[in-house]
């Protein structure tokens, strides 16, 4: 019975420590300040979320325009649409008809416009 006991304290402590190890990890690339900056920002609300991670960010549009168009009517508002691919912690944050900002390096010229997210901040906290 003991063994048993003492085999359950290093297994939790072993689970704890690998865990905590990949929290850390993830926090440093995170916070980095050696990872290259953004070379632009938009700033929008996300009109659309999809499944593999990736928001339509669509500036100058209000909430209530845009909880009354529909996804496609938002992009043909002629107004800057971008999709961005995020990473899960930056997904796991936002809402859809959140106000952001998104840091960006480069975008694929078409619209609506494709890029990755660098940096993300929630404005209407």
């Amino acid at each position: 019975m003991r063994g048993k006991y003492t085999v359950g304290i290093i297994l939790a402590v072993l689970f704890i420590a690998i865990g905590a190890t990949f929290y850390f990890i993830m926090q440093f690339f995170e916070d980095n300040p050696t990872q290259a900056k953004p070379t632009g920002y938009i700033t929008g609300l996300i009109v659309d979320m999809d499944d593999n991670g990736s928001i339509l960010v669509v500036s100058d549009l209000t909430v209530e325009e845009a909880k009354d168009l529909s996804v496609q009517e938002a992009i043909d508002t002629g107004k800057e649409a971008t999709w961005f691919s995020l990473t899960m912690d930056q997904r796991n944050k936002l809402e859809l008809y959140d106000e952001v900002k998104v840091g960006y390096e480069s975008l694929a010229e078409s619209y609506p416009m494709q890029g990755t997210a660098k940096t993300l901040e929630k404005l209407n906290e």
